[in-house]
C-alpha cells in the first residue's frame, strides 16, 4: 500500500495527546504473525487489534481540557485501519505536543503501546512519552526502567495528578517531585518515585458526550457509555478488574470507588444534547456494583434520556422491582448475565454460581413479562475444572436456552478467555492453587509473547483442563456450534452464520500450520518456514483486519469508523483528501 509522506500530515497541536495503539503495532508489514477471525465478545465490534480504548481518556479531555490544557486524543489503532495508507512515521511527524500519554490498561495492548513509545523517542526526543492504565499501574517499575517509556502514572483516577503534571510542563519543568502516583526519570536517568498517595473515595468524572468523532463517518454504530465506578463488590478469579485485584494493583483497602452522582447527572445531560440521540445505544458499565440507592438515581436519569436502547450488566439475578424501573425507563431494555458456566461448580469456581440454571430460566421468564427487550447469557471457555466435555455440554445447554426461550430475544453466547489471563486476577497470582499455569510473568515477557505467529504461543495461560491449544480449539469449535444451533432455530440468518463460521473453519485448519512452524526450535529454520506461510498469513490478516467489524451478537461485517473510540486526531475530511490525493499520485 502506498504510505502517505511525512509532510501529508498538517501538524496536530496539543499540551498533551492520549494516544490509543493497536495491540500489534506495525499489523500491516508482518508476514509472521497470524490474526485468526473468531469475532468479538462486547456490543461493540472490534478487530483483533482492540481498537477500544478506556473511557478515562475522555474524562481526562475533559477535566484537563476545563484548566485550560488543549488535549487531543489518537486512536492510531483506527487511524491505521481506516487510512492504511498513512505512515506512522508520518504521524510522528506531525506531533506538536510535548507529551503523549498511551494506555497500557489491558495488556492486549502491551506490543503495540511499547513500539509506539520506543518509535516516538527515537525519532522525536523532545516528546515526553508517559503511560498510565490498570496494567501500567502493576508494571509501573517495570515499564519505567525502559528507555522508551519517561513517565508512568499510576491510579484507577488520575485526574488530580495529571492536572499537577500539566501545570509543571506547561511552567517547563523537567523534574516532577510534586506530582502525586507519578514514576518518572530525570534527564540523567535517574528513576523517581513519587508516593502513591492520591486514591480518592470517589471515581473519575463526568465524560462530555457533545466532543469525539463523527459518527457518520464509518460503521454507523452509534453507542455511549457511562462507567458508575472502579472496582468490584466481587471476585471473581480470573478478573483483573475484581476486588482482590483492585486492591493488589491499587494498594486501597476498600474496593470501590464510585462516580459522584453529579458527575453521572453530567454525562447525561450531555448526552441528551447529541445530535440524533434517539438512535444511540447506552451501555450501562458497572452497574451490577451500585447500590438500590444509586442504582435508583441511575434509572431516573435513564427516563429522562431519549436512546434508541441501553443495556445493563448484572451480576446477580435482578430483582423484579428493578425490572420494572429498567423496563419502564427504556422499553429496548437488555440484560447481560454471566453465569461462566452452565455447570454450578464450575461457576462457582469461576467467581460466579450465585443462581442455578432452574433459577435464571425462571427468571428470564419473568423479565421478559415485565418487559425487558433481550437477555444475553455470556459463557466464559477457561474456567477452572472446565474441560471439553464441559464446554461441550455448555453449547449444549446454550441450545436448550434457544429451544426454551425461541422467538424471546434470549441469546446466549461464549468467550473463549484469550490471549491474556488478567494480571493480577487471583489466577494469575496464585495459579498452581486454582489449576492453572501462566507462561508471561513480567510486560517482556507478554509483549515478547504478543509478537509470536501463533496465536497458541501468544496465550498467557493454560489450565489443567484445556491446554493453550486446546483453549483455541475448542474454543472456536463450541463458538461454531452454538452459531449453528442459532441457524437452525433460525435465531439467525443462514447466510451471515455460514458466512461467521466459514471464518472459524479457515482458522481452525490455518491456525495448526502456523503454530507448527512456530514451534520450530532454530531460530532461523523457523523464520524460513513462516517467510513460505507470510503470504497467506498476510492475506487472511488483510481480510480480517480491512473488511469491517463484526461480532457475535451481529455477525455481519460493517465498517470501521465512527464508534465512540473512533478519534482519527485529525478531521476525517482531512484525512479523505490527503489519502486520496496520494492514492491519485501514486496511481
Amino acid at each position: 500500500m502506498p504510505a502517505a509522506t511525512a509532510r501529508s500530515l498538517p501538524p496536530l497541536r496539543a499540551d498533551i495527546l492520549f494516544l490509543h495503539a493497536p495491540a500489534v503495532f506495525d499489523f500491516r508489514d508482518r508476514r509472521d504473525i497470524y490474526f485468526p477471525f473468531l469475532g468479538t465478545s462486547g456490543d461493540v465490534p472490534i478487530t483483533p487489534l482492540y481498537e477500544y480504548f478506556p473511557i478515562g481518556f475522555k474524562t481526562l479531555q475533559r477535566f484537563l481540557g476545563e484548566r485550560g490544557n488543549d488535549v487531543k486524543l489518537l486512536n492510531l489503532s483506527s487511524l491505521l485501519l481506516r487510512y492504511p495508507q498513512i505512515s506512522m512515521d508520518s504521524v510522528i511527524a506531525a506531533l506538536d505536543t510535548p507529551v503523549v500519554g498511551i494506555d497500557l490498561h489491558w495488556m492486549v495492548h502491551v506490543q503495540g503501546s511499547l513500539e509506539v513509545a520506543r518509535r516516538i523517542k527515537a525519532a522525536r526526543p523532545d516528546i515526553k512519552v508517559l503511560l498510565g492504565g490498570t496494567s501500567s499501574t502493576y508494571y509501573a517499575d517495570e515499564l519505567v526502567r525502559m528507555a522508551e517509556v519517561d513517565m508512568v502514572m499510576r491510579g484507577y483516577d488520575t485526574h488530580e495528578p495529571m492536572a499537577a503534571l500539566m501545570a509543571a510542563v506547561r511552567r517547563g519543568r523537567t523534574d516532577f517531585p510534586d506530582v502525586p502516583n507519578l514514576l518518572w526519570k530525570s534527564p540523567d536517568g535517574q528513576v523517581h518515585d513519587n508516593d502513591f498517595s492520591y486514591l480518592p473515595a470517589t471515581f473519575s468524572c463526568g465524560v462530555d458526550w457533545t466532543t469525539g468523532p463523527d459518527p457518520s463517518a464509518g460503521s454507523g454504530i452509534r453507542e455511549v457509555l457511562s462507567t458508575q465506578n472502579a472496582g468490584c463488590a466481587y471476585n471473581c478469579g480470573w478478573c483483573g478488574g475484581s476486588r482482590e485485584a483492585f486492591r493488589r494493583i491499587f494498594k486501597r483497602k476498600p474496593s470501590m470507588a464510585r462516580k459522584p452522582q453529579q458527575e453521572v447527572a453530567y454525562e447525561f445531560e450531555t448526552m441528551n444534547r447529541v445530535e440524533g440521540a434517539e438512535n444511540y445505544h447506552f451501555y450501562s458499565v458497572g452497574s451490577y456494583n451500585e447500590t438500590r440507592h444509586g442504582m435508583e438515581f441511575f434509572l431516573d436519569r435513564v427516563a429522562e434520556s431519549r436512546f434508541k436502547s441501553i443495556s445493563y450488566e448484572q451480576f446477580r439475578l435482578t430483582p423484579e422491582h428493578t425490572l420494572k424501573r429498567m423496563a419502564e425507563a427504556n422499553r429496548h431494555t437488555s440484560i447481560t448475565l454471566s453465569p461462566e458456566s452452565h455447570d454450578p461448580r464450575v461457576a462457582k469456581l469461576a467467581g460466579r454460581g450465585v443462581f442455578t440454571n432452574e433459577e435464571m430460566e425462571d427468571w428470564i421468564h419473568r423479565a421478559l413479562d415485565l418487559g425487558i427487550h433481550q437477555i444475553d447469557v455470556w459463557y466464559f471457555i477457561g474456567m477452572p475444572e472446565q474441560d471439553e466435555r464441559s464446554v461441550m455440554e455448555t453449547v449444549e445447554y446454550c441450545q436448550h436456552l434457544l429451544t426454551r426461550f425461541q422467538g424471546m430475544r434470549v441469546n446466549p453466547m461464549l468467550c473463549p478467555m484469550i490471549p491474556f489471563l488478567d494480571p493480577a486476577s487471583t489466577f494469575f497470582e496464585n495459579p498452581e492453587q486454582h489449576g492453572y499455569r501462566v507462561f508471561h510473568r513480567t510486560a517482556e515477557e507478554h509483549r515478547r509473547g504478543m509478537e509470536r505467529a501463533s496465536l497458541i504461543n501468544r496465550i498467557n495461560y493454560e489450565t489443567k483442563w484445556l491446554s493453550r491449544r486446546d483453549l483455541v480449539h475448542v474454543g472456536f469449535t463450541a463458538v461454531r456450534r452454538l452459531m449453528e444451533a442459532k441457524r437452525d432455530l433460525r435465531f439467525l440468518p443462514g447466510a451471515w452464520v455460514r458466512n461467521y463460521n466459514a471464518g472459524i473453519d479457515d482458522a481452525l485448519e490455518f491456525i495448526d500450520v502456523v503454530h507448527e512452524a512456530d514451534c520450530i526450535a532454530d531460530p532461523r529454520a523457523r523464520a524460513a518456514a513462516l517467510d513460505a506461510l507470510g503470504d497467506d498469513i498476510l492475506r487472511r490478516n488483510n481480510q480480517v483486519l480491512f473488511s469491517g467489524v463484526r461480532n457475535q451478537a451481529f455477525p455481519i461485517n460493517r465498517d470501521i469508523g465512527g464508534r465512540w473510540f473512533d478519534e482519527t486526531g485529525w478531521p476525517v475530511d482531512v484525512l479523505d483528501s490527503l489519502t486520496s490525493l496520494e492514492a491519485e499520485r501514486s496511481s
